[in-house]
């Protein structure tokens, strides 16, 4: 009887021990969601709590990935920001497993540089068939699903990014590239290029510029240069 005893004793200790932990990170979390209502839309500016790598709030990143937020993208992609870069390895087409938002047609690239927003551990939160992986940002703004063995955490000799679209920038956001002299030529070179040129019928030449006039806002972003704050946020 006393054995029973205490085997009951020491089960139930383990018991405990679980039901606090739980209740734990469901306290933690929700004191997450409670600092991230009372903000009000921002950008993070701490990781989420919990994890093994520098993510944003799981509460943050769900409305994030609901629509597309480019603006977003270039403050969170700037130089000296916390996030976790991850890098492909392959083409890939992109989908959005969270359901939400994404700009389909921009395949993700080999070597393209994204920002990994939350761990998927396959967990039950994906269908039969899929594999673990990360939900990411891509440099458009739009959120992507990814699995392991399709990126890597070193960045390749040359670093790819997704067509950043212009028109859904914000436009106080786009003063600001217009206004700096190698943005600017190349936004000129590029409306020569595609001038006249119809829905669905883009040149090679009008491809080329497009190209290097965001690559030119790449560079912009990636010298830490000042933005305005987006005007569009989760």
């Amino acid at each position: 009887m006393r054995t029973i005893a205490a085997l009951f004793l020491v089960t139930c200790l383990g018991c405990g021990s679980a039901s606090t932990a739980e209740s734990s990170g469901a306290k933690s979390s929700a004191g997450e969601e409670h600092e991230a209502s009372a903000k009000g839309p921002h950008l993070p500016d701490h990781c989420a709590r919990g994890k093994r790598e520098c993510v944003p709030p799981p509460g943050w990143v769900r409305r994030l990935c609901e629509d597309v937020y480019p603006d977003v993208a270039l403050a969170m992609f700037k130089p000296g920001t916390r996030w976790q870069r991850l890098y492909m390895l392959a083409r890939a087409e992109p989908f959005n497993a969270s359901g939400g938002a994404s700009l389909l047609g921009d395949k993700l690239e080999r070597g393209e540089e994204v920002i990994a927003l939350k761990r998927r551990d396959n967990n039950g939160e994906f269908q039969v068939g899929d594999n673990a992986g990360y939900d990411i940002l891509r440099w458009n703004g739009a959120c992507a699903t990814i699995h392991d063995g399709d990126f890597s955490k070193d960045p390749p000799r040359e670093i790819q990014h997704s067509k950043i679209e212009w028109r859904r920038l914000g436009l106080e956001t786009r003063h600001t590239l217009e206004a700096q002299p190698e943005i600017s030529a190349a936004f000129d070179a590029r409306r020569k290029a595609c001038k006249g040129v119809g829905i669905g019928e883009v040149s090679k030449d009008c491809e080329d510029y497009d190209r290097r006039f965001m690559n030119e806002v790449i560079r912009y972003v990636n010298t830490g240069a000042e933005l305005p704050p987006p005007s569009k946020l989760p």
